[in-house]
C-alpha cells in the first residue's frame, strides 16, 4: 500500500471530473488497469496535450500502479484517431481505440468497451477486476512516486475565445485569467463553464479557480441552447414535461446507461415527475433515476421536444437517498452499437461545432496575480482549513487537510507562494503580489 499513501500525501484527487480519491481505488485488487484518455466532452484536449507531452511520465506511473493492483494488464483507451500516433507506448501498456461516440470516457462504459466485463448496478469496477484511472491522474502519480505534491491541473480554454489553448496552471487560477490568456471572448455576452458542453457546470469566472477536475473551461454565446436549456426553472421543466412530453422513448433507447442493460428510463421519469405531488413516500418510485449519471443525451440530443430529462433525473436523485440501482435487464442490449451517438453529430446537434478547433498545448505567459484554491472535495467531509488571512504561504505548503479518522480525503497544497488573502471552509485565496508593507509588482 505504499503508493497508495505516497497518492493520498501527494493530494491526489481523480482528475477525469468525479474528483474520487485516487488513493482509495489503489488499495484495491484488479487485474487490468485502465488508463482513460477517451476525453469523454466534446471540445476538450488536456488528455491528449498530457500524451504529448508526458508520455513517459505516465507510463513510468502505469507500472507503479500495475505492481500497487497486482494487475496483469495496462490499457490506455483513447479514441481512434489518436491510438495510431499513440500505438508506439512502450513498458507494457496497451493502446485501445475506443469509438469516437459520446460519452466514451464513462467508466462504465468504458470497461464494457475494453474488457467485455459489466459492471453491476450497485457494484464499482474493482468489483469486475479492474481499476480505470484519467491520464492526468496518472501524471499526478508519477510525481507522487518522486514526492512531488499536486498543486497544477490540466486545462483547455475553448469556445467563444479567440485563441483557444491547452496548459497546465496552478490550481485555483481563476477562470477569468484563462479566458484573458485565451485571447478573451469572441462576443459580447457569455457565459463560462467549468467543464463541456453536455456535464460543465455555470461558474463566475472571476470567483471560480481551476480545480484538479477541471479539464475545460468553456465560454459560450450568452443565448446558446446549452445554457438556455441549463437555465430552465425546475417548475418551467415539469410544466413541459405535462404538456409537450410525448413518451416517445427516444431519451430513453439512446441512454448509455439504458443500452448496458441498467434500469435507467428518462422518459418514465419525465411521467412520474409530471404525475407526482411533491412529497417521496416510496424513494423506488423514482429508483429508476438513480443510475443515471447526467451524461446529457437525452436533453441536448435525444428529447424532439427539447424538454429537460437530465434535469428531472439529477433532482430526482437528490430526493432519493439510498436507493440501490437498478440492474434492468442485466446484459448490454442487441442493438446498443447502433443507437450510439458518433462525436461529430453530437457537436452539430448542440451547436458547438463551430468551435471545434485545435487547443494547442502552451506555457502561460504569466503566472496569476492570485489563486482562489478550491478546499472542498466531494467524497470527503469537511477538510480542516490550516491556514488564515494574512499568513505567508510557500508554494507546496499545505492549506488543508482531512480531519483526523477521515480516510477519504486529502491534503490540498498551495500553488503559489503568497499572503492568504481569504480562507474558509470553502476556499483559500492566496495573492502572490502581497507582501510586506503592501503590494508589490
Amino acid at each position: 500500500m505504499a503508493l497508495a499513501e505516497a497518492v493520498r500525501d501527494a493530494g491526489i484527487l481523480g482528475a477525469g471530473g468525479a474528483g474520487f480519491p485516487a488513493h482509495v481505488k489503489y488499495k484495491s485488487e484488479a487485474d487490468i488497469f485502465i488508463i482513460n484518455g477517451a476525453e469523454c466532452e466534446p471540445l476538450a484536449h488536456k488528455d491528449g496535450a498530457i500524451l504529448e507531452a508526458r508520455a513517459a511520465d505516465v507510463v513510468v506511473a502505469a507500472a507503479a500502479v500495475r505492481a500497487e493492483l497486482g494487475a496483469k494488464e495496462v490499457i490506455l483507451a483513447v479514441k481512434e484517431s489518436r491510438a495510431r500516433a499513440l500505438a508506439k507506448l512502450y513498458g507494457g501498456v496497451e493502446v485501445f481505440p475506443v469509438a469516437e461516440v459520446y460519452p466514451a470516457g464513462d467508466e462504465a462504459v468504458l470497461v464494457y468497451d475494453v474488457t467485455g466485463r459489466r459492471v453491476p448496478a450497485d457494484a464499482v469496477p474493482p468489483d469486475v477486476g479492474a481499476v480505470v484511472s484519467n491520464v492526468e491522474t496518472v501524471l499526478n502519480v508519477a510525481r507522487a512516486t518522486r514526492g512531488e505534491r499536486a498543486r497544477t491541473t490540466w486545462v483547455t480554454v475553448g469556445g467563444a475565445v479567440a485563441a483557444p489553448f491547452t496548459a497546465e496552471v496552478p490550481l485555483g487560477t481563476p477562470a477569468s485569467f484563462l479566458v484573458a490568456e485565451a485571447g478573451g471572448a469572441t462576443v459580447a455576452d457569455y457565459v463560462v463553464f467549468d467543464g463541456g458542453p453536455m456535464m460543465g457546470g455555470e461558474i463566475a469566472p472571476e470567483e471560480y479557480g481551476a480545480k484538479l477536475t477541471t479539464g475545460l473551461v468553456l465560454v459560450l454565446p450568452k443565448g446558446h441552447r446549452v445554457i438556455t436549456n441549463n437555465r430552465l426553472p425546475l417548475e418551467h421543466v415539469r410544466t413541459i414535461a405535462g404538456s409537450a412530453c410525448t413518451q416517445c422513448r427516444d431519451c430513453t433507447e439512446l441512454c448509455p446507461r439504458y443500452l448496458l442493460g441498467y434500469d435507467v428510463t428518462p422518459h418514465l421519469s419525465m411521467r412520474r415527475f409530471f404525475s407526482w405531488g411533491g412529497e417521496v413516500a416510496d424513494p423506488s418510485f423514482f429508483a429508476n433515476a438513480a443510475g443515471c449519471t447526467g451524461c446529457g443525451l437525452c436533453e441536448l440530443y435525444a428529447c424532439p421536444m427539447a424538454i429537460s430529462p437530465r434535469r428531472v433525473q439529477d433532482y430526482l436523485r437528490g430526493r432519493l437517498g439510498a436507493v440501490s440501482k437498478g440492474e434492468g435487464e442485466g446484459r448490454p442490449h442487441a442493438d446498443r452499437p447502433g443507437r450510439q451517438v458518433p462525436a461529430a453529430r453530437l457537436k452539430k446537434r448542440i451547436d458547438v461545432a463551430p468551435y471545434d478547433r485545435p487547443a494547442p498545448r502552451r506555457d502561460l505567459g504569466d503566472l496569476p496575480r492570485r489563486v482562489i484554491v478550491d478546499v472542498t472535495q466531494p467524497y470527503a467531509p469537511s477538510l480542516e482549513v490550516r491556514v488564515g488571512e494574512g499568513d505567508r504561504v510557500e508554494v507546496g505548503q499545505g492549506v488543508a487537510g482531512p480531519a483526523p479518522g477521515d480516510e477519504m480525503g486529502v491534503p490540498v497544497y498551495a500553488s503559489l507562494a503568497g499572503r492568504v488573502a481569504f480562507a474558509d471552509a470553502e476556499k483559500v485565496i492566496i495573492d502572490r503580489t502581497q507582501v510586506a508593507g503592501g503590494y508589490g509588482g
